[in-house]
């Protein structure tokens, strides 16, 4: 059985990524979640027009939701989110 990798769900993808790179850490390198960059123009244009920066987290999970994203581009798809999912089966 194949342990789970736990992927970095940071805000600041492009710090942790060159942290990571400049660390030499191949592993850390790998388990760095880098969302499609439709979710950054989505948070940029949320906030351009609402005033409310969402984390990438939620934003990529709201697009999910709706059918704008694959599982496959998705960070923990099966994990339930208070923000985005029902409250009431947050896992």
């Amino acid at each position: 059985m194949q342990k789970k990798v736990q992927l970095d769900p940071s805000d600041d993808v492009l710090t942790t990524f060159y942290n990571a790179l400049a660390g030499g850490d191949s592993r850390s390198l790998r388990n760095i979640h880098i969302p499609r960059s439709d979710v950054f123009y989505v948070r940029e244009a949320i906030r351009d027009q609402t005033g409310v920066t969402y984390t990438l987290d939620h934003v990529e999970r709201a697009m999910y939701l709706e059918g704008h994203l694959h599982r496959r581009d998705v960070l923990d798809p099966d994990r339930k989110r208070s923000y985005a999912d029902n409250p009431t089966e947050e896992t």
